[in-house]
């Protein structure tokens, strides 16, 4: 082929496939970005995902399009066939991505989950940490030209730029964000944790918003009831408006939650703080703020789960058993953290 002929040849159309969940849909970010960034405004990127993760989508900045699903596939698969696409990205790896595969005309790539090496690390088999997510996610596009950022960059640099509507009023800027929890039990902040952090930020007269779903609303308003200058969002606003939010902190606390990864993102210095999941899992954030640090329980380094749901330690439904992982984090060390940066 020609220089000339390779020059006019069409921009690539290109379907995502990442139904969910949500902290996984925003690790979508530096893919899109850096395809738009290889091809341009000419490539059709499109997202596909569950309606219920729909919020995470809206943050996504590059796409063209996010088809949104109830159930299964069906739903929107003759919409996609009018769009013609050239490649499906399988970045989730399950029964409705294959389904699209015999459903589009459209070549599929497919990303490595690396299911065994995290079964193995879960059983303490292995000891080394699987590679991240998102790296192997870029092994996918790799044949195209597009390839990681350069490994010194992080936040917008390597992530590019979320889409963002304005802050709610009465959010400070320079606060410390602490983000609850997540759905699933391992993956709570502990009581002690929080209050360590709250107290570290207000010893340097820093403000400290509180940050969770509807879920974490409760326990938001118990913590604001012994801390009464702290600033709740918890299941106050949606995502959108979080993310803006939470672009005005200076330093996050947080579990293994979509949180964690916004902060990344968004070129926060970071504090996850781990449970019963693990950043050897892969799903650590991707290129964070170098003054970020991963907090991980006293103990065994194995994970309990790969999400969260279950815990070695006890078999109680419990978030806050006392022998959960998320309950031997030590509070002096995110202390010690919080001190060198706020």
């Amino acid at each position: 082929m020609t220089q000339q002929a390779h020059d006019e040849a069409p921009a690539p159309r290109f379907l995502i496939a990442r139904f969910s969940a949500l902290g996984d849909i925003v690790l979508m970010q530096p893919l899109v970005h850096a395809l738009r960034a290889h091809y341009g405004p000419e490539a059709r990127i499109d997202l596909i995902c569950l309606r219920r993760s729909s919020s995470a989508a809206a943050l996504l900045s590059g796409l063209d399009d996010v088809h949104l699903i109830d159930r299964g596939t069906a739903e929107v698969v003759p919409a996609l066939k009018a769009l013609h696409f050239d490649y499906l990205l399988d970045f989730h790896g399950n029964v409705r991505s294959r389904s699209l595969t015999r459903q589009l005309d459209a070549m599929t790539l497919r990303v490595d989950k690396a299911a065994f090496a995290r079964w193995a690390l879960l059983r303490g088999w292995r000891k080394g940490p699987v590679r991240p997510f998102v790296d192997r996610c870029f092994d996918v596009v790799r044949p195209f030209g597009v390839v990681p950022p350069a490994s010194e960059s992080h936040g917008p640099d390597a992530w590019g730029n979320f889409q963002l509507g304005d802050a709610p009023s009465g959010v400070p800027e320079g606060h410390l964000a602490v983000s609850l929890s997540s759905s699933l039990p391992g993956k709570h902040l502990s009581d002690t944790v929080v209050n360590e952090s709250i107290v570290t930020a207000s010893e340097r007269h820093v403000p400290v918003v509180i940050y969770g779903g509807p879920a974490e609303a409760d326990r938001a308003k118990a913590i604001q009831a012994n801390h009464p200058d702290v600033t709740l969002l918890a299941g106050e606003v949606d995502l959108q408006t979080t993310t803006s939010a939470l672009a005005l902190a200076k330093v996050l606390v947080t579990g293994d939650t979509a949180t964690m990864h916004l902060g990344a993102g968004l070129g926060i210095p970071v504090g996850n703080v781990w449970g019963c999941t693990r950043p050897s899992l892969g799903l650590a954030p991707w290129r964070p703020h170098p003054d970020s640090w991963a907090f991980l329980p006293a103990g065994s380094p194995a994970p309990c789960s790969k999400h969260g749901a279950s815990c070695k330690r006890t078999t109680s439904d419990d978030p806050f058993d006392s022998r959960r992982c998320g309950q031997q984090v030590d509070p002096k060390a995110i202390r010690t953290w919080l001190e060198g940066l706020l």
